[in-house]
């Protein structure tokens, strides 16, 4: 996220708001590797780019959702 001076968006508030509430569970990171065609892969990549976010962080997202959190 590039530093700028005008105020946060509340999408970008709200995703940080979700980043610190997922990190904060458990402390502890880990990996998860994933096989998966390439053409998914790019598509998911496509999409996270012209959301301003990482594969990383859908994934949380997509997880946390899953399990109800």
């Amino acid at each position: 996220m590039a530093l700028t001076a005008k105020r946060p968006s509340k999408r970008e508030e709200t995703r940080d708001k979700l980043m610190r509430d997922v990190q904060d569970r458990g402390g502890r990171k880990r990996r998860l590797n994933v096989d998966m065609a390439d053409t998914l892969y790019r598509e998911i990549k496509a999409r996270a780019a012209m959301e301003d976010r990482s594969i990383s962080e859908i994934t949380i997202q997509l997880w946390s959702e899953y399990l109800g959190k």
